[in-house]
């Protein structure tokens, strides 16, 4: 009888840069439930800068896994920043979580821009 490994618990690694006059939160791991939070304590984070941004950028080119979860922190994310006058934009979501956001219709709620390595290749980032 094998012995079951066990499920590592999901890790969420979230950065904040300067892009331009832009603030970019670069994330990646997996964006779940357990990790949502982590996601809206670097938004908040990122709200309260001097001046505040016009635009925050989420660079999801790293983000490996997106479950329901997710969804809701990306949508709080939206509404956080948009209550601080900031746009959100998603950036270079990856295939499995470009396809999730059309799916879901959350792609016609948020601003994303598609990952230009994907399309480059011949995969669509939406079905």
């Amino acid at each position: 009888m094998a012995a079951s490994r066990a499920f590592d618990p999901p890790v969420l690694d979230v950065r904040l840069r300067r892009g331009g006059d832009d603030l970019v939160l670069d994330v990646a791991g997996d964006l779940v439930q357990d990790t949502g939070p982590l996601l809206h304590a670097a938004v908040a984070g990122a709200l309260t800068t001097h001046p505040s941004p016009r635009e925050l950028v989420m660079d999801l080119s790293k983000l490996r896994f997106c479950d329901s979860g997710g969804l809701n922190a990306l949508v709080r994310a939206h509404h956080h920043a948009r209550g601080a006058g900031t746009e959100l934009h998603l950036l270079h979501p990856t295939t499995p979580v470009a396809f999730l956001l059309h799916l879901t219709g959350v792609a016609q709620v948020l601003r994303v821009s598609p990952n230009p390595a994907a399309t480059s290749r011949g995969a669509a980032d939406a079905p």
